[in-house]
């Protein structure tokens, strides 16, 4: 918890909230790639081991690989929109106004029945809520940048007075969440989640809301949960695993049994204007694609998806560096370049597994010979075939776009990379490398969908200049 240091917001449209200038200034975009790097702790003294020992710690010390983080390229834009969404929460729900104290009202006067929230909407205050959706293949770093990137934005602030230079101070006594993030594990019905949200409030708040409306009804959770969220303050509600949800119904209906929408969620939080971000695998792109309307209304700020790294980015060559430690080897004579790029085909470009396969190449080596302690691509071979061989058919339909082979991959058939570049050194390399495979790499979107044309159809206007005059002589053998 922190004390509000406020600024005047530059925006005048938010200026004056002390929910939103409390939040002070945001990080620059080389602060948050600063703050978002944990490096490797290398480090290990076998000054006083017996050297039989030594093959021990060292495979010890590997394992803090697992313990690293290197920012992602994509790093600092996710931490504007998080900073953004948190702002966006709070542009009708100034606690200097009277109309945090109409909103409540409005919810409890709604509690019979909250999906219609008729008495909400009657308010007029929460039309452009904001919602985004962040997705992308399993082990890309999509839930360790999102939790490094919170880590850059306090989650509770203690308010006392408002303080703007050249006015009296203002008494506040407010205590403010501004986000608060879950996890939606397998498909549970929307009191399960309901639940973990008033859970993942009672953490941050050391209230009991959870304990207290463990016999309530799904409606009764709904208001609970919605009032929670204006009288703590908080801005945005993040929910990881989003692929999880089912599929949006063409009736919404609230009940125990009732499995859990995307739909549900931005019916509850868009209705009083906190802002809504989606994590999820790209099978939540199968979820978007069976409704038009949630589909506009979840990501009205956007998406983010994300393929493999790309070989040539910033962050896997930085990636590359962090993890090919070959300080522990006595031989090492593979280059590191060489070791990239295999790295990068045999991990299909994911983080995730690379740094698995390099951590346990490394403790492989470590049992060898010294003279045989060279970190290759044929250790890497090794003991990719002899540890990670249940990864390599997935990889394969990876690195040559077989994406129906899996079901969570069949998402990517709908997918084209958003900038294929080869301009940068190495160039003709990589397009070489390209040309063999067909792994989807960086940024990704939607390919946009041709209307199915039928055979009965005829294009007007192609058929009045095929029987223009002089079309219609032509066809008929004579000059102009």
């Amino acid at each position: 918890m922190v004390k509000a240091t406020y600024i005047r917001h530059p925006n005048p449209s938010m200026r004056g909230n002390p929910l939103i200038e409390g939040l002070g200034f945001p990080l620059s975009i080389s602060e948050v790639q600063k703050n978002c790097d944990v490096p490797f702790v290398d480090e290990v003294d076998l000054s006083d081991v017996p050297s039989d020992l030594h093959g021990y710690y060292t495979r010890s010390v590997l394992g803090n690989l697992f313990d690293t983080h290197v920012c992602q390229d994509e790093a600092a834009k996710i931490y504007e929109v998080l900073r953004h969404s948190i702002e966006d929460g709070y542009r009708h729900r100034n606690p200097l106004n009277p109309e945090l104290r109409r909103v409540l009202s409005a919810i409890e006067q709604d509690k019979a029945e909250p999906i219609q929230a008729t008495n909400i909407d009657r308010l007029g205050l929460f039309d452009t809520a904001f919602s985004y959706l962040l997705c992308g293949l399993s082990g890309r770093g999509k839930t360790k940048m999102i939790s490094m990137a919170l880590k850059q934005i306090e989650q509770v602030i203690e308010h006392t007075e408002y303080r703007v230079k050249g006015q009296e101070p203002i008494p506040l006594r407010f205590t403010q969440v501004t986000y608060i993030y879950i996890e939606h594990h397998d498909r549970k019905g929307q009191k399960a989640l309901l639940q973990s949200i008033l859970e993942a409030i009672d953490k941050v708040t050391a209230e009991k809301y959870k304990y207290v409306n463990r016999k309530s009804t799904v409606s009764e959770l709904i208001t609970a949960v919605r009032k929670a969220v204006i009288v703590h303050g908080i801005g945005t509600i993040i929910i990881d695993e989003a692929q999880n949800f089912a599929s949006s119904p063409v009736e919404l209906k609230i009940g125990t049994n009732e499995k859990t929408s995307m739909k549900f969620v931005e019916e509850i939080f868009n209705r009083i204007g906190a802002s809504l971000i989606f994590v999820g695998t790209f099978s939540t792109l199968d979820l978007f694609s069976k409704e038009m309307t949630i589909t506009r209304r979840t990501i009205r700020r956007g998406s983010l998806a994300l393929a493999s790294c790309d070989l040539n980015s910033s962050f896997w060559n930085r990636l590359c560096d962090r993890i090919l430690h070959t300080g522990f080897m006595y031989n090492q004579v593979t280059p590191i370049s060489t070791l990239k790029m295999h790295l990068h085909q045999r991990s299909a470009g994911i983080p995730a597994i690379a740094v698995s396969l390099v951590q346990a190449t490394l403790y492989y080596l470590t049992y060898m010979a010294p003279e045989q302690q060279d970190l290759s691509t044929h250790a890497i071979d090794h003991v990719f075939d002899e540890q990670f061989a249940l990864l390599r058919a997935p990889i394969d339909a990876l690195n040559h776009g077989e994406y129906h082979r899996f079901e969570d991959l069949k998402p990517m058939l709908l997918l084209k990379e958003s900038k294929p570049d080869y301009t940068q050194e190495g160039s003709l390399l990589l397009a070489a490398k390209k040309l063999e495979s067909r792994l989807m790499q960086g940024a990704v979107e939607l390919v946009q969908q041709k209307p199915n044309e039928k055979s009965h159809e005829v294009d007007a206007k192609k058929s009045s200049e095929a029987l223009a005059p002089g079309a219609l002589m032509k066809t008929l053998g004579y000059g102009e």
